[in-house]
């Protein structure tokens, strides 16, 4: 995906997004990070967790999917495969209440890039990493509507460990439409 797409291939799955993930944190010898999830990073970064926790001080899950164990992104975002398919096409159009600027719809579109398939249908193996991280915040993007993100956020409301924040202006790429909003919410649940 994106200066990686070059690498496309059917043996890349949900572990090698954890893994890019917790080799960069541990590589770079990070700690105390806030580790930040959007959309379907959910997954990975929850996987990563499982490696990295100790290294994380706070999460913030922007619009983000919060798999449970065993869990795969398919499971809580059904859609059709097509036979022999090893990634789902980059999509050529997005949901009029993605953006509210033409522009970064033309941006977007220019830079998004198949997504590798096995990364959706690998279920991610969980024992409570994220749950052990003491500052968690989510953030629900309600324009973009979607039943596995209402969900989430309705798990971190009825959770007292999580912050739930809502933006009721902004579509799913809140960091595109309203960057100067999602970095004074990142900074203070840092």
């Amino acid at each position: 995906m994106a200066e990686r797409s070059h690498l496309l291939s059917k043996d890349i799955n949900l572990d090698t997004h954890i893994s890019d993930i917790a080799n960069l944190v541990e590589w770079e010898d990070l700690t105390d990070i806030c580790l930040v999830a959007h959309s379907y990073a959910g997954c990975p970064a929850s996987g990563a967790l499982e490696r990295i926790g100790n290294r994380v001080s706070s999460i913030v899950w922007v619009d983000a999917i919060k798999p449970a164990d065993g869990q795969s992104f398919r499971d809580l975002v059904p859609f059709p495969i097509e036979e022999g398919a090893i990634s789902r096409p980059a999509p050529k159009a997005l949901p009029p209440t993605a953006f509210s600027d033409p522009k970064d719809v033309a941006w977007v579109l220019s830079k998004v890039t198949p997504q590798p398939i096995g990364t959706w249908l690998q279920p991610a193996k969980l024992s409570g990493a994220r749950e052990k991280v003491a500052k968690k915040t989510y953030i629900r993007l309600p324009k973009f509507q979607l039943a596995a993100l209402d969900k989430a956020a309705a798990e971190c409301k009825s959770d007292n460990s999580w912050t739930v924040l809502e933006n009721t202006t902004s579509g799913h790429s809140v960091m595109i439409g309203e960057p100067d909003w999602l970095t004074d919410v990142l900074v203070k649940a840092a």
